[in-house]
């Protein structure tokens, strides 16, 4: 195994909540792993969050001054960049929003490009004025649709994970490209409304998106505990649907209270990266971002 790439961790909200930073030997995503690594790092922004704005100025600020201690570290805002960090020998990063809905107008989806968002989800569970969460009925709102084709036309992929089924049929109806589910399973193993249903899997597959696999049991297994032979039973799964481009990561570390028993943390992800091919583990997140994350803003 000598790269992986994450569409998706909680670790920036962790060390925002704990006021820590990379170091903290809590995280799951830990330092230094033994292979090349190219990481997402979500801003969070909770449901109960009344300025969602403001908070999410407040993480990015705490980021930007945590990772300056970690030169090693560049921010990505092209794909080429990535590339041109590996060849510098050190680790490239993308950034991403958890729960926006503070996507008003083409100047503010500007900046967020400007930012260095590489992905960008509408919603989190609760839902709000854009789409509907997990636990909402609502379905996209024209304010979403207009949001949703603001971020395609500033190059931040619209992202499906935590969108209610209806309001992720209705951006994947809208949407020709620049979407994805960044940490997202498959429904027809597991039933849970995170999971991605097989048309939308199929949608996907059309539009050339991406469908990063989740770490978290409950939407892995039905059983108590998870193993990375779930994992392995979800990128079958979708393997079968004719899926082998789109599938990724999105191990969602930090953001879970647990993990697979054989996959506690960043550093035992070579137990599973022995097992698949370098284009599952890297390759086709790193040819999407070469095909949607072309130019610098």
């Amino acid at each position: 195994m000598n790269y992986f790439g994450d569409l998706h961790c909680d670790t920036l909200w962790r060390c925002y909540d704990n006021r820590s930073d990379l170091g903290d030997p809590s995280l799951q995503l830990k330092r230094d792993p033994p292979f090349r690594h190219l990481q997402t790092y979500a801003i969070y922004i909770p449901d109960t969050e009344e300025d969602p704005y403001r908070y999410f100025r407040a993480v990015y600020a705490y980021a930007e001054e945590m990772l300056r201690r970690y030169p090693a570290l560049v921010l990505c805002r092209t794909a080429a960049e990535i590339d041109e960090a590996f060849a510098a020998g050190r680790t490239p990063y993308l950034f991403s929003i958890e729960g926006g809905g503070f996507f008003k107008n083409y100047r503010m989806v500007q900046e967020l490009r400007q930012k260095g968002i590489a992905f960008a989800g509408l919603c989190y569970n609760r839902g709000n004025e854009l789409a509907g969460g997990i636990h909402s009925e609502q379905g996209l709102t024209p304010q979403g649709r207009d949001a949703s084709l603001m971020l395609r036309e500033a190059g931040i992929t619209v992202d499906l994970s935590h969108m209610n089924h209806r309001s992720a049929d209705e951006v994947l109806e809208l949407l020709p490209d620049h979407v994805a589910a960044t940490h997202s399973n498959c429904y027809g193993l597991v039933d849970h409304p995170r999971n991605l249903t097989d048309d939308q899997i199929k949608a996907l597959i059309r539009k050339k998106g991406l469908m990063g696999i989740n770490f978290y049991p409950p939407f892995l297994s039905k059983k108590k505990n998870a193993y990375i032979e779930d994992i392995l039973l979800h990128i079958r799964y979708v393997l079968s649907l004719g899926g082998r481009e789109i599938l990724a990561f999105g191990s969602d570390f930090d953001g879970i209270e647990a993990t697979p028993m054989d996959l506690p943390d960043l550093h035992a992800l070579p137990r599973l990266g022995d097992l698949l091919s370098e284009d599952l583990l890297y390759g086709n997140m790193k040819r999407y971002l070469d095909q949607n994350l072309k130019e610098r803003p």
